[in-house]
């Protein structure tokens, strides 16, 4: 069930990953042990910063306690939710934060000049970037309770609910249906999570839920099945062979299926999993986000060391952020 330790869990979990990768995030394996070592970069440097990912991540939760409860969602229509999500995307452009992604600011840009009521065709596109996904933890923190009793079936009111919801929100911007599964997957997975599965257990619920949405998905999770096999069996010598074998992370699909990967090696150790997910060829801070905020929202507040919270440059914003969703839920 959700409660304090499980939001600020999610939350500082994605945080940290975010800005662990913001400094290697344009960087090969190459470049990141030139400058870092060979181990790559280990920790966030002082007064470190998140990106666009965190910042995203703030403005859909702000959508969403404009929303309100989730028992809304089922009356809110399209049109309403959409707007809502379309006017905290027009407000997060004027502070975007580190590196904000292309096809995000250019579908945000024609919300700006058309108004939030065109949602529709804000995202009239074929990216099946990232953005989506790294977006999504805090529609799973919403849902979480609600799909309790639904979990066993992977189906239900609430399950369709959380799929019009998580759909809406990544298709704003981005049009390709990959896109549209990994943001609904990122967002199942912090219900999952929430709900006490573990990350070696999310593969099969998640595949039940989003794989129908568009093959490019499914394929990643198949091959991050076949990582985690050769991993286990050290066909693969290295966690960075496996990563690299399901994908750079640069498009949703695999930027979620990495991310998971690393929740699964490591789902007990935040600083070891967050390592992995940054120390690659590929979008660092986007993989290490989304499994950042798997692990919190699995362990809770638990996991989260507090001297690379102590290294944000923003730790005091985000705490002020925590509190107004704490007092949300009122838990």
């Amino acid at each position: 069930m959700l409660n304090t330790e499980k939001i600020k869990g999610c939350f500082w979990g994605l945080v940290l990953g975010d800005a662990l990768g913001q400094p290697v995030e344009f960087f090969s394996i190459e470049k990141i042990r030139e400058m870092y070592g060979e181990n790559g970069i280990q920790a966030p440097k002082e007064n470190a910063i998140w990106t666009d990912d965190t910042e995203m991540t703030m403005a859909v939760t702000k959508a969403l306690i404009t929303m309100g409860g989730v028992e809304r969602f089922v009356e809110l229509d399209d049109n309403d939710i959409g707007e809502i999500f379309a006017k905290e995307f027009i407000t997060w452009l004027d502070n975007p934060g580190y590196a904000p992604g292309i096809t995000t600011t250019g579908a945000v840009g024609i919300l700006k000049a058309q108004g939030p009521k065109e949602w529709r065709i804000s995202g009239k596109n074929d990216s099946k970037g990232c953005g989506t996904v790294m977006r999504a933890a805090p529609l799973g923190l919403w849902f979480s309770n609600a799909l309790k009793p639904e979990l066993p079936a992977v189906d239900g009111l609430y399950h369709k609910t959380l799929a019009k919801v998580s759909t809406i929100q990544s298709e704003i911007t981005h049009g390709h249906k990959a896109a549209t599964a990994a943001a609904l997957a990122g967002s199942y997975a912090v219900v999952l999570a929430i709900n006490g599965t573990s990350p070696d257990k999310m593969i099969q619920p998640i595949q039940t839920y989003c794989n129908h949405i568009h093959p490019d998905f499914n394929n990643a999770m198949e091959r991050l099945k076949t990582s985690l096999l050769n991993r286990s069996d050290e066909t693969f010598k290295t966690d960075l062979e496996a990563l690299t074998y399901i994908g750079q992370g640069w498009v949703g699909d695999e930027a979620f299926a990495m991310a998971l990967y690393c929740a699964i090696q490591y789902p007990n150790d935040l600083k070891s999993c967050l390592r992995v997910a940054v120390n690659h060829d590929g979008d660092s801070d986007s993989v290490a986000c989304i499994a950042g905020g798997i692990l919190g929202a699995f362990n809770g507040v638990s996991i989260i060391p507090k001297d690379w919270v102590d290294k944000l440059a923003e730790k005091e914003r985000m705490m002020s952020f925590l509190h107004q969703i704490i007092g949300f839920f009122k838990v």
